[in-house]
């Protein structure tokens, strides 16, 4: 008697999707953006919410922002997409192009504004965020897209240097240090950053409902329009000036009397490691530390006033004159590597004489090719060139060729300059370099909030916004290019890709404050290093590591029952989870075969516990 049992096995890899889902769920996203993007009275199926939680959860997993790449991805996590959304996902149909274009069209003219506004808010309900200083940035990002007079797409200045191709510009508000976007405009390409501030200042001072908040931004956030309306409506300001207008004369006064030792001088110092870890084992912990210095200068108050809308506007700022220790290091190497190249392009202007090699024969020829070397390599006045004017005399005959007997040649001068030596003029060298690594900031924060060295510091964490931007721009979101064509689709998904960017940095937030709180590291994360530890783990570092781990469902059916089966969970994985406050059971609840009745609770236990 044949005894023999057909089994059949189906895998199903879930991989990061159900700490994705399960992280989107706790922040009740699909009831959120129900809201905001509605639906139509026809709709079935999955909501617009549900559907834009997978799509970014895709986004976030396989770093492709694609929309027809969604429904073959969702097909294969069919069975877990059901259980982690706990309702019905049809195959085929959910995820198509014509459904997510309508997404996009939704996301595109829903209130932008209230919806960044309640985005925010359900994300300090998950984390407290520090929210009293306000970075903001503009940057550009480019797509292969045909130009229309009045189109988002448009050419520009390109931060990107594809000057060749139409963009789109962002503005966005971070808060900082810990770089979670709060709200964000879009622009067309052609648009100057400077008027794109007080907009988004406005919103953000809506959003929050409150005055007194530190907005800090570049130097085209400096106009004096921009600095009046803070000031008035009770809000703060940190920026460097441009030398634009009378600033740079201003400019150059306030460091000439840093550097002339008119102004006193504080300083900065930061504690930092002597040695590695191995070599300071015998040293005690107060000796493996010297002190750096970051940066000097001065501060001095002057009275400000501006008008708006006619009514006079009157504020005391302070001009801080800072020089940081950095960035005159790196300037400082730049100058010597334009004096390098400037003495060896100097010393080509005059080889020595031989075939095919041209002479310099005018003394104003050469005078002026120094000059242009120096200009171009700004080094005038750091450089010594000396040259010598060389003659000599030669018989030239009247025909070419061999001379014939008895003919008398001419006698002419032939003169050549030669650049005998190139020195360097170290009294110019050095007083241009105690001139590098200044910048002028200003701010109308009291000392008694911020002393200059505070204030220092918070400029220095001007990567919060730039850190965004890079995410934004490359893996796993990478914005550019877009793959979308029209106005609306455009709009929707910046803004689709906007929100998964507050995910992602949202975990990691999360992740950092536990592991502080706790004073722990986690360890794992780096492929290779397996033993290497980090107290501030990246969130794209995170779903990597986790994507190793290839966690994955099996669906075993025999003798008409089904059954289930994930083995155990990793201990990185376990780890993670706890960190963000998510259970294991987003793993270990395995689906339901809703096709074929219940499955086997007893048979599951079985294989998880074999």
């Amino acid at each position: 008697m044949d005894t023999t049992t057909q089994v059949q096995l189906q895998h199903e890899r879930v991989d990061d999707l159900p700490l994705l889902i399960g992280f989107l769920l706790k922040m009740r996203l699909p009831q959120m953006l129900d809201r905001f993007l509605g639906t139509h009275h026809l709709h079935e199926g999955l909501s617009n919410g549900h559907l834009v939680v997978v799509w970014i959860a895709f986004i976030l997993s396989k770093a492709n922002h694609c929309k027809v790449s969604v429904q073959d991805w969702a097909d294969t996590h069919h069975e877990a997409l059901q259980t982690l959304l706990d309702q019905p996902v049809r195959r085929q149909v959910e995820f198509s192009d014509d459904r997510l274009t309508i997404v996009l069209r939704r996301f595109s003219e829903a209130p932008w504004d209230e919806l960044e506004s309640e985005l925010w808010h359900a994300t300090c309900q998950v984390y407290e965020i520090p929210s009293e200083i306000i970075r903001l940035d503009a940057t550009s990002s480019y797509g292969y897209h045909v130009t229309t007079p009045d189109g988002l797409m448009q050419y520009g200045h390109s931060k990107d240097h594809r000057p060749d191709l139409p963009q789109f510009k962002l503005m966005a508000a971070v808060a900082q240090p810990t770089s979670q976007v709060i709200a964000c405009d879009i622009v067309p390409g052609n648009c100057a950053d400077d008027p794109l501030y007080l907009p988004l200042i406005n919103r953000v001072r809506r959003q929050f409902g409150r005055k007194g908040l530190l907005y800090i931004g570049d130097c085209k956030m400096a106009a004096q329009e921009i600095r009046a309306e803070l000031a008035d409506k009770g809000d703060y300001y940190l920026m460097p000036l441009p030398r634009t207008g009378d600033n740079g004369e201003r400019i150059d006064a306030w460091i000439e009397d840093a550097v002339r030792g008119r102004q006193p001088l504080a300083e900065l110092w930061r504690d930092e490691e002597e040695s590695a870890e191995e070599e300071q084992a015998s040293v005690p912990h107060e000796e493996k530390y010297q002190r750096t210095l970051v940066a000097r200068g001065y501060e001095i108050e002057r009275p400000q006033e501006a008008f708006i809308e006619g009514r006079k506007v009157t504020w005391k700022e302070r001009v801080q004159v800072i020089q940081s220790m950095s960035m005159k290091e790196r300037q400082s190497r730049q100058l010597e590597t334009r004096l390098t190249a400037a003495t060896v392009a100097l010393r080509g202007l005059t080889p020595p004489v031989g075939r095919g090699r041209t002479q310099i024969r005018s003394e104003e020829l050469l005078r002026t090719r120094v000059a242009a070397i120096l200009e171009d390599e700004n080094v005038a006045g750091h450089l010594e060139i000396h040259f010598t004017r060389q003659e000599e005399v030669r018989t030239q005959h009247a025909a070419p060729g061999r001379p014939v007997g008895g003919t008398v040649g001419q006698e002419v001068v032939v003169v050549r300059y030669q650049i005998t030596a190139v020195k360097r003029n170290e009294a110019m060298i050095q007083a241009a370099k105690e001139r590098l690594g200044w910048r002028v900031q200003v701010t109308n924060l009291s000392t008694m909030r911020a002393d200059w060295a505070s204030c220092v510091l918070l400029y220095n964490q001007g990567w919060s916004v730039e850190r965004d931007f890079h995410l934004a721009k490359d893996l796993p979101l990478g914005i550019q290019p877009l793959f979308v064509q029209r106005e609306d689709q455009i709009t929707g998904l910046i803004r689709l890709l906007t929100i998964a960017l507050r995910i992602l940095t949202l975990m990691e937030i999360v992740v950092r404050a536990k592991l502080q709180e706790k004073d722990e590291e986690v360890v794992g994360l780096y492929e290779g290093q397996p033993t290497r530890r980090t107290a501030r783990p990246t969130a794209t570092r995170m779903l990597k590591a986790i994507t190793r781990l290839e966690i994955t469902w099996t669906r075993v059916e025999m003798g008409g029952q089904v059954m289930w089966h994930v083995g155990v969970l990793p201990p990185l994985l376990c780890r993670i989870l706890g960190l963000l406050s998510l259970p294991e059971s987003l793993y270990t609840n395995l689906p339901r075969d809703r096709g074929q009745g219940t499955e086997t609770g007893t048979a599951r236990e079985t294989l998880r516990s074999g």
